[in-house]
């Protein structure tokens, strides 16, 4: 069957849709292979190097806590296991989070605690008012704007009643010292030693999703001119890998931007600048990535039998493909540094011979669909980001 399948392919090339012969139906397997890259060994190690220092950070944060918790005068001294709580809980990666982290806890505790003060005030505990008590602490922690505080609400109220029995009041005065003190030595902990910044693993990553999608305008721009049938069709299937990388992105960059609030490293402009400039290339990324996984998919559906109804002829394969490597010259040059109006020049010129070639074929083809119009319509929105990204302006000259 599958020899039969290679047979009614054409040998020189790309010449429309590939037709199963009448025997049967053929599935076609595209399993996307995994694509290695040298920045995926740095991301994992500039990663585990911040979760080393976080860990280092807690463990510090959480001894200090507890030897300074262990001599707080009066009755709080009594629940000093509190303070370590307080430490491990207020530990974030940012300082921000941390802050954050912290309040929310804070505020999802005393919540807990107002209720539980409520029960009291209805007579002594027992097994109906704890239920409807923790009942209720339930409902409040439904409330988002309580972040990482919310779960905090019913397990406040059933430590206040159950723990602090008789001695409530002392009980939650000294749970909430103890754990306002545990958050702030968290605070000045994380705030003090290497606050983190963020920008390498965004930059880094960055720099794979530009990578990613060289690799599939080469190999989508290879396949067009190699002998079919392809030796390689794994560039059909990558729509994850493509998706993936630019949320990989996304996570990085907004990473790096919350790493930068409140942070005392993070006062040199140049800094805040390179956020900014990590903002524009996720925004660029992302556009460029929904074209690609588009042109993928019509391609794929074009070659292969698919849900897309079109025909693509020889004559496209050579200005396409050639189209799309201009482009991908282009990704490359923007990952060296090396970017020049010539390149955008040559991809004008490269965008040129193809849409000629879609305008010959449309008026031989009359009103068949097109793939080859798509295409285009996506290398030229590509072009157009690129264009706005790299040379600051909107490409109309």
């Amino acid at each position: 069957m599958m020899a039969a399948l290679f047979l009614a392919w054409p040998a020189d090339g790309c010449h429309g849709r590939l037709l199963a012969p009448a025997s049967g139906e053929v599935e076609a397997t595209m399993d996307a292979k995994p694509l290695s890259h040298p920045w995926t060994g740095r991301v994992k190690a500039s990663v585990a190097g911040q979760r080393l220092l976080l860990a280092a950070k807690t463990a510090l944060a959480v001894g200090l806590s507890w030897f300074l918790a262990s001599h707080l005068p009066g009755e709080a001294e009594k629940y000093a296991y509190y303070a370590p709580l307080g430490a491990l809980v207020g530990m974030y990666p940012t300082f921000m989070g941390s802050v954050r982290v912290g309040l929310q806890t804070l505020v999802g505790l005393s919540l807990g605690i107002v209720l539980a003060a409520g029960v009291l005030l209805l007579g002594t505990p027992n097994i109906v008012t704890i239920s409807l008590a923790v009942g209720l602490g339930v409902l409040l922690a439904g409330q988002r704007r309580l972040g990482a505080g919310r779960e905090y609400v019913p397990v406040a109220t059933l430590l206040v009643l159950i723990i602090g029995g008789r001695n409530a009041d002392v009980f939650s005065f000294g749970y909430a010292l103890e754990m306002g003190l545990g958050v702030a030595v968290g605070l000045v902990v994380n705030v003090t030693i290497f606050p983190p910044l963020n920008l390498d693993a965004a930059r880094q990553r960055i720099t794979r999703g530009r990578t990613i999608l060289i690799s599939q305008l080469e190999d989508v721009a290879t396949a067009l001119t190699e002998q079919w049938p392809p030796r390689h069709e794994d560039w059909a299937g990558r729509q994850e890998v493509l998706a993936g990388a630019v949320n990989d992105i996304r996570g990085a960059v907004h990473g790096a931007h919350e790493s930068h609030k409140g942070n005392p490293r993070a006062y040199r402009r140049s800094r805040h600048r390179l956020v900014a400039e990590g903002f524009e290339d996720l925004a660029v990324l992302e556009d460029i990535t929904f074209y690609v996984r588009d042109l993928t998919e019509v391609l794929a559906a074009v070659i292969w039998e698919g849900p897309l109804e079109g025909h693509l002829r020889a004559e496209l394969c050579a200005p396409m493909g050639k189209s799309l490597q201009s482009v991908a010259d282009i990704l490359t040059a923007w990952d060296d540094g090396s970017i020049d109006k010539d390149m955008f020049k040559a991809a004008h010129d490269a965008f040129g011979a193809l849409a000629l070639a879609i305008a010959e074929q449309e008026e031989s083809d009359g009103a068949r669909l097109s793939p080859g119009a798509a295409v285009a319509f996506d290398v030229q929105r590509i072009l157009l980001a690129l264009r706005r990204r790299l040379l600051h302006d909107d490409g109309t000259d």
